[in-house]
């Protein structure tokens, strides 16, 4: 044999040695949550870059939990509405959350397509975001749905186990579990925001509501504002929500859609924005489809996105890191707390008190609509210092573009 044969045998038996290390180390520490060999506390039992492959890890938990209610949506799901609450009745556990962030309508529905073909909920609780539903009038028509990659959920699992991506995660799955406030993932797909506990300690509140506004407020500024196409008919994300009631009716399963309770700070910038006349007509379209519903289909619409006393809780005072807010983190995303209110109204339990929101219909929702009118322009005039300063960061915003157009 010669000596380049036996130097290449020698390489091959050394790369496959390093692969079969790599893949039994990540194997045990499972930074995603694949397949749960070993859970010990201080080695893997925090999952702290099970966000990094959020769909898989998902995915997977819910396969093998089979949940009798299923939580969809985006990042404000994931967080607000904790499989685990009180609120939730014993005939729907177990529950799991499969609310995957920067996830819209139609991502939640591919996931209860992928449900259904293993188990068939009894609850289903869909988080609708405004957001998701805006376009831009100018934009091309919807393009034909991808092929489904039948090789994609196999080709993640070996990245799983044999990638360097994976190698580093499962390293800092293991420094993760000395972390006092490490991100993580439950076994329920629920997200406790410990992170953000160390961050709020750390810079206080006012900070998180802060930079959340100004984000919000570019968004929302040089974002679309319209659920219209140029056609005049609604946006595609609404023939998703005629999907999902369909697929509830056909399941016999119970269909609720939840509007999310977002601070004051964010209503405020919808109307500074332009965006209010959207935002009804939103629900409008939500409650004509809901409303229109087959006969014996279980779907209720509930709105939770109004000024209510839980929205305009007082945001700290710059500085202020000792003093903690209990019902949202910041002013897009509401804490686990809020959530179980919103879950015993939506559920009528008795376990969480007091109660919020209000079931939506077509009949009624003008008088509703007129009625957060009114208390957005009583939260403005209550509460002027906080709304000017929304102002100076939507004004900025609309000074963007021009800004960068001058430096061309």
């Amino acid at each position: 044999m010669s000596s380049s044969t036996r130097y290449l045998g020698t390489l091959a038996i050394s790369t496959l040695s390093i692969l079969c290390v790599v893949a039994l180390f990540n194997w045990l520490v499972d930074p995603y949550g694949i397949v749960r060999v070993i859970s010990v506390e201080g080695f893997n039992r925090i999952k702290s870059q099970a966000g990094q492959r959020a769909e898989m890890y998902k995915r997977n938990g819910a396969e093998r939990t089979r949940p009798h209610a299923l939580i969809l949506g985006n990042s404000r799901a994931e967080i607000g509405f904790d499989p685990k609450s009180p609120a939730w009745p014993a005939s729907t556990r177990p529950v799991f959350n499969l609310a995957l962030p920067g996830g819209g309508i139609n991502a939640a529905l591919d996931e209860l397509s992928q449900v259904l073909t293993y188990t068939q909920p009894k609850l289903i609780v869909v988080g609708l975001d405004f957001l998701d539903f805006r376009i831009d009038p100018a934009a091309p028509a919807d393009s034909p749905p991808a092929d489904v990659d039948r090789l994609r959920s196999w080709r993640e699992r070996l990245s799983a186990l044999l990638s360097i991506d994976a190698l580093a995660d499962s390293i800092a799955t293991i420094k993760a579990q000395r972390d006092p406030y490490p991100s993580s993932l439950d076994v329920d797909g629920f997200n406790p925001m410990r992170d953000y506990v160390g961050i709020a300690r750390r810079e206080g509140y006012s900070s998180m509501f802060r930079q959340r506004d100004h984000e919000n407020a570019k968004s929302y500024v040089l974002g679309p504002k319209t659920i219209y196409r140029a056609d005049h008919l609604p946006t595609s994300e609404f023939r998703a929500v005629e999907r999902m009631i369909e697929i509830a009716h056909g399941a016999g399963a119970q269909l609720r859609f939840v509007l999310y309770p977002v601070h004051a700070h964010t209503l405020v910038l919808f109307r500074q924005a332009g965006l209010w006349p959207a935002f009804e007509a939103w629900k409008r379209e939500l409650a004509l489809r809901v409303d229109g519903a087959p006969p014996g289909t279980d779907v209720e619409l509930w709105d939770f996105s109004g000024f209510s006393p839980f929205a305009v809780e007082d945001v700290p005072p710059p500085g202020d890191t000792k003093r903690e807010m209990r019902w949202y983190w910041e002013a897009g995303h509401f804490k686990s707390s809020l959530g179980d209110v919103v879950l015993a109204s939506l559920l009528g339990s008795p376990a969480v008190q007091p109660r919020l929101g209000r079931r939506l219909s077509a009949r009624d929702l003008e008088e509703h609509l007129q009625s957060q009118r009114l208390e957005l322009a009583e939260y403005e005039r209550t509460h002027a210092r906080e709304v000017a300063d929304l102002a100076a960061l939507v004004e900025a915003a609309r000074l963007t573009p021009r800004l960068v157009g001058n430096r061309k």
